[in-house]
């Protein structure tokens, strides 16, 4: 069985593909080669490099249409590698694809740009893959609570005096609540997780100060552990039918 976390964005399409328990990590960016994120995982991370004209285009009309060509090419080069790996695939093994929905606090010009990217992804997934394929769309709440769940032990609260009330709080060891978890708390819990065993944890383990310095979590680590989190909440929670 195959397991695939997508964490899918225009400008950083990130994905984590787990085949006989052996990972492969992938990223569709726009930032440019000589990145210091990039040219430093580059041994870690297979990175294909994406450049939309469209942003270039003044016309608005052939803005429009060269976006739709270039979302096009860039799917395709996520479900071709996706292809190349299960090539070999027996026909009686499956495929199991979780992808992190929408986050509708983005604004409204980014957020169409993405829904119209990510329909045409799951358009190709379902079609091309189609025979071997589970899909699943997990919340980005649903993506935070589970990792939270899967890393941390909850904080068990009981209240009432006659009739017991188990309260069960999800919480870091910091006391955030799941439903408030950032960038940061995902990468914490990236490393914190006692079951998470991959070279990428490794690296981030030996390199934590560097990465910490920074005010934002660098990308393209950011998608990488989102997709690696999708992948291992399906996994782990048996989402799929066997």
């Amino acid at each position: 069985m195959i397991f695939i976390g997508l964490d899918v964005s225009k400008i950083s399409t990130a994905m984590c593909l787990e085949k006989n328990n052996n990972i492969k990590l992938f990223n569709y960016s726009t930032k440019k080669d000589n990145n210091v994120w990039i040219k430093n995982t580059e041994h870690l991370i297979n990175y294909r490099n994406i450049k939309y004209e469209y942003l270039k285009e003044k016309d608005y009309s052939n803005s429009q249409i060269l976006k739709l060509k270039e979302f096009d090419e860039t799917t395709d080069l996520i479900i071709n590698d996706i292809i190349d790996i299960i090539d070999n695939v027996d026909i009686l093994d499956s495929i199991r694809i979780g992808i992190e929905g929408y986050s509708y606090a983005s604004s409204a010009g980014p957020l169409i740009d993405i829904v119209e990217f990510t329909a045409l992804l799951k358009y190709k997934l379902l079609h091309k893959l189609n025979k071997y394929t589970d899909i699943k769309i997990l919340s980005p709440l649903t993506v935070k609570s589970e990792c939270c769940k899967m890393t941390y032990e909850p904080r068990i609260e009981l209240k009432g005096k006659k009739k017991i009330q188990e309260i069960i709080h999800l919480e870091n060891k910091e006391g955030k609540q799941a439903t408030k978890f950032d960038k940061w708390d995902m990468f914490h819990a990236f490393l914190n997780n006692k079951n998470i065993s991959c070279d990428l944890k490794t690296w981030c383990q030996e390199n934590e100060e560097k990465i910490t310095k920074n005010k934002e979590l660098p990308k393209p680590l950011d998608d990488i552990i989102d997709s690696y989190w999708i992948k291992e909440i399906y996994k782990i929670n048996k989402l799929y039918i066997s």
